[in-house]
Formats: C-alpha cells, sequence, structure tokens
C-alpha cells in the first residue's frame, strides 16, 4: 500500500534514532547492569515502593523526590516485546524500531478496514492517509519504550470492528473476538482505555441497533478492562508522587484539577497538528482559552454543516467517531499533555477532517446549507492535516534522531573522563532532563559509578564553594533548583515540604536555604567527603561536559 511506503520515508528520520529515555533503562535492566532487577513481564515498573530506597541511594531518584514515589505501568505484552527485541535482535536500535514500524503499519492497516466499514472509499483513504501520517506517531516510532500506543491502538481497533459486526449481525463469535482483542489490547497497555472511547461512544450513539445488544457488545470490553484494573490495583501498579504522571485511581482531585488544561492543549494539538513544543506548561491559561473557544466554535458549527449533508448512516458514524476521539483523551489526561498521546484519539479526527474536505471539496449535488464556513473550515484543516502534518512529523523525527545521536555521543565522550572507580561517585551540577538517562548510556565496557548524584534540575545556576565539602547553588529569582508545577516526574505540587529544611541522601545532605516563587532558589550541598574528590558533570544544551567546582571561597556559574 502506498501509504506504509510514503510513511516509512517520512518517518524514517525516527526509526533511525538511537535509544531515548526509557530505553536505557529498558536496556541497562536486560543487561542487568540496572540497580533493581525486573521481570520480563515488569519492564515498565520503574520506581516500586519496595526498591525506592536503593534507587535513591543510587542517584537514579535525584535528592527531590516526593518519599511516596511510584510510578509503575501495567503492560505485559508491550513489555515481553522488548525483552525479545532484546534477546533475539540485540542491541542495536534499528531492528527494534523496525518492530516498532510493524506495529505502526498494523495501526494502520485495522485503521483503514474500520474506515472501509463505516465511510465511503474516497472518505475512508483520505482519513487513512491524514491518521497515517499525524505528528503523534513520530515520537512512539522513535522511542521504543512508547510501542506500547502502536500494540494497544491495534488490538483495540480490532476489538472495535468485532464490535461493529455484532451490532451488525449479533453473533456470539464476534462477542468473543472483541473480547479477546480487548484482553490483548489492555495487556499492551492502559492505552485500551482510549481505544474504548470510541466503543462507549458507539454503544451510546448507534441507536438503531437493540440495547439489549449494544450492552453486550460493550461488556466484551468491560469485562476484561474490570479484571485488568483489579490485578493492576492487587500487584501495586499506578503512579504517585509524580506530577508529570496523575493517576487518577489515586488522586482523583489533582486528575480533575489539570485535566482542563490538558484536554485544551491535547485537543489543539490533535486538530491543528501541532509538535509537542508549541503548547507547553508555560503557555497562559487566557491565551489557551481565548484561542481555544473560538476555534471549537467554528470547527464544530463546520462540521455540523458538512455531517448535515451525509446520509443517515454515514452522519451518525461520523457523530460516533467524533465522540470517540473525544472520549479517547479522558486517560490520556493522566499524563502531561504531548502529541504521542493522541494516536487513538487521532482516529476519530482523521475521520471527521477526512468527511468535512469530501463535503467541501467532491460533492456533486450543491449542497446550499455547507455556504462558505465550511469552505474555509476545510480549507485550514486541509492545511493542517495534508500540509503542515507530514512536514511536522518529518521535522520531529529528524529531531529525535539527531538529539538521541548527541547524547549517545556525549556519554560516550564523557566516560572517557570516568576513573574506573566501581566505588567511585558522580556530581552532575545541572541538568536539564538527559543526565537522568546518562549513566545507563555509558558504553558497556565502562565501570559506572557507584552513585550519580544530580544537584540541580533548572536553568542556569550559581555554583558557590562554601567549604572542602560545602557547596551552594543559587537560581534566579524567577527560577527553582527543580522543576515545579505538573510537569515535575519526582514530584508533585501538593508535596509537602518546609520553608527550610534538610533532605539527607546518601553520601550527602542538601539543606534548603531561601525559596522563590516558583520553588527552591538557594540550597546548601554537604558531602561526606572532599568535593574535589568526585567526578563533576554538566549538561548543556547539546552535550554533557565534565568540569571542576569552584574551589573554596569561590563561585562559578553554570549556563544551560
Amino acid at each position: 500500500m502506498l501509504i506504509l511506503v510514503a510513511g516509512l520515508i517520512l518517518f524514517f528520520p525516527a526509526i533511525r534514532s538511537r535509544y531515548l529515555l526509557d530505553d536505557y533503562l529498558h536496556a541497562s535492566i536486560l543487561k542487568g547492569t540496572f540497580p533493581v532487577s525486573r521481570s520480563p513481564f515488569d519492564l515498565y515498573t520503574f520506581v516500586a515502593e519496595q526498591d525506592r530506597a536503593t534507587l535513591l541511594d543510587h542517584g537514579v531518584l535525584p535528592w527531590w523526590t516526593d518519599p511516596q514515589i511510584k510510578i509503575r505501568f501495567f503492560r505485559p505484552l508491550s513489555s515481553i516485546l522488548i525483552w525479545a527485541d532484546h534477546r533475539l535482535l540485540g542491541g542495536d536500535p534499528f531492528p527494534l524500531h523496525l518492530h516498532s514500524l510493524c506495529w505502526w503499519a498494523a495501526a494502520v492497516l485495522a485503521t483503514r478496514a474500520l474506515f472501509l466499514r463505516v465511510l465511503t472509499a474516497r472518505v475512508a483513504t483520505l482519513a487513512t492517509v491524514i491518521f497515517a501520517l499525524a505528528p503523534c506517531h513520530a515520537l512512539p516510532l522513535a522511542w521504543l519504550a512508547n510501542r506500547e500506543a502502536f500494540i494497544s491502538l491495534t488490538f483495540g481497533l480490532l476489538a472495535l470492528a468485532a464490535m461493529l459486526r455484532f451490532h451488525e449481525a449479533g453473533r456470539a463469535r464476534e462477542v468473543a473476538l472483541a473480547a479477546g482483542f480487548s484482553s490483548l489490547s489492555l495487556l499492551g497497555g492502559e492505552y485500551a482505555f482510549s481505544a474504548a472511547g470510541y466503543m462507549l461512544a458507539l454503544a451510546v450513539l448507534a441507536r438503531e441497533v437493540p440495547v439489549k445488544r449494544r450492552a453486550v457488545g460493550l461488556l466484551s470490553f468491560g469485562v476484561p478492562a474490570a479484571v485488568y484494573l483489579t490485578l493492576r490495583a492487587r500487584l501495586g501498579y499506578g503512579t504517585a508522587g509524580s506530577g508529570f504522571y496523575t493517576d487518577p485511581f489515586g488522586a482523583p482531585l489533582a486528575y480533575l484539577r489539570h485535566a482542563p488544561r490538558r484536554a485544551v492543549t491535547l485537543l489543539a494539538e490533535g486538530w491543528f497538528s501541532l509538535d509537542g513544543e508549541t503548547l507547553d506548561q508555560k503557555t497562559p491559561a487566557w491565551l489557551l482559552t481565548l484561542c481555544f473557544i473560538p476555534a471549537a466554535a467554528l470547527l464544530f458549527v463546520g462540521m455540523r454543516r458538512a455531517f448535515a449533508g451525509l446520509d443517515a448512516a454515514r452522519r451518525a458514524s461520523a457523530w460516533w467517531l467524533l465522540g470517540g476521539s473525544l472520549l479517547a483523551l479522558v486517560p490520556v489526561l493522566a499524563v502531561q499533555p504531548s502529541p504521542r498521546l493522541l494516536g487513538a484519539s487521532m482516529v476519530g479526527t482523521a475521520a471527521a477532517v477526512a468527511l468535512v474536505l469530501d463535503q467541501a471539496w467532491f460533492r456533486t449535488v450543491e449542497q446550499p446549507r455547507l455556504g462558505e464556513l465550511v469552505g474555509f473550515v476545510a480549507l485550514a484543516l486541509g492545511f493542517f492535516h495534508l500540509v503542515h502534518a507530514p512536514v511536522t512529523s518529518w521535522l520531529v523525527g529528524r529531531f529525535y534522531q539527531r538529539s538521541s545521536a548527541r547524547f549517545e555521543a556525549s556519554a560516550q565522550a564523557f566516560a572517557k573522563g570516568l576513573d574506573g572507580d566501581p566505588e567511585g561517585e558522580t556530581m552532575v551540577m545541572r541538568t536539564a532532563g538527559g543526565a537522568f538517562f546518562l549513566p545507563f548510556a555509558l558504553p558497556p565496557e565502562v565501570v559506572r559509578p557507584k552513585r550519580w548524584n544530580i544537584l540541580a534540575h533548572t536553568g542556569h545556576v550559581l555554583s558557590l564553594r562554601r567549604g572542602p565539602r560545602t557547596l551552594e547553588l543559587v537560581v534566579p529569582e524567577d527560577q527553582s533548583i527543580y522543576p515545579a508545577g505538573p510537569g515535575n516526574l519526582y514530584r508533585t505540587e501538593d508535596t509537602e515540604a518546609a520553608r527550610e529544611g534538610t533532605v539527607a541522601v546518601a553520601g550527602m545532605r542538601i539543606t534548603i536555604l531561601k525559596r522563590g516563587s516558583e520553588g527552591p532558589r538557594v540550597v546548601r550541598v554537604e558531602a561526606d567527603r572532599d568535593l574535589d574528590a568526585y567526578t563533576w558533570g554538566v549538561e548543556k544544551k547539546t552535550r554533557f561536559d565534565e568540569i571542576q567546582p569552584p574551589a573554596v571561597g569561590l563561585g562559578k556559574p553554570f549556563d544551560p
């Protein structure tokens, strides 16, 4: 199919990426060099209660970590596939990325099969193109650990197709297939609940189908989902103590508090094919609201007029696909917004956009109700999804290819300065985030430091040497030593912290001396030995450098 070839070309930079983020943790776990062990089915357990102290002692978790942090995802199928990748294909990322590309292709084919069932052939083709080339696929293709998005979506769409067949014919075989595919989708991960948004929308809006049949069809996902959630709870999976992940079961109020902003951001990223940098945590809420309300109203009116020109069956399909795309966002509101979360929602978005374009550009019968508004909406959507989206997908993939290669090269360069002492320790003056993964990116022949201490996760920092073992770190008034708000992976905004207090971790004590509007801005670091005995590093914008701490009585600035 031509669309698969087009996708291969467009996403080729993404699949040429090296390891990213959690990929290094998975590789380390499978090599046996991670501080704690994991089973092949449990690679997505990053922080469990029983090994929290060990990870903190080794510096895998920074000193500001919430004492109750837990990051455990129940994704046994996705986990065992990563384990099999490393056992069968080795450590070279490219074959592993090709495996991810196969799941992307499977999701595209499953989406096309769904579209052909409920839309005309022309609209189905256009919708498939929009879905297949969307920017939301770039990061899951570049980031091996995010492959579960494709796995859960593929099986979720197959379950939805079986549910549609059950609605039409009422055969028990289709219910069994739907339940089986739903179970596989859930074993892939929690992204399955996004795919289930379409099942719920179909069950509610397919009024021509008997209520009993709709209820039975919905149970084909509901029963496996209940089993999954029960196992998830009993086995201790979920998240806590992290601002980046908000477990709706463990912290429902925090989930609801962050949901509106996250929903608006994801809707904008999906409908306007934005990358993950356009709208971020610093984008003012008033600006988001000011842009979102008129844009949403314009899109809704335009789509409603376009859908009115469809026959009854196609119109019903259009509405449940659109409704499903909105419901698909509800589960991913538990995470900081990113286009990578939009795979399931993009199915309905692509269908809605294709229907509007078809009505505006290819209608053979004049429909006065469409008017200029639909033409304008179609023009805008056509640009965003047929021009801007493919370009953005390629650029995002190229960004991850280049940044991952730079990170790998930085790790190799930094490794040359390590002394090879298995009892050695490294101090990181400041990081932008990459340094958390750098010890696991070191070449396999390099002896890793026993402890990896990250002192600050911020921008500009001033380091003042107060004594042989004492250092003070100072950041500007409008910054914090570590990220504040819902973007902090290791701490929530509700984490209790005294105005002044001391945190003790292995090998050092950190005292918060002064707080600013964003959080701690002056801290004192007291080490158990002379600071000159450590290996020191700092993360810059494009590299990781070895440094020396300032001499006693002097200071030194460190910029991004």
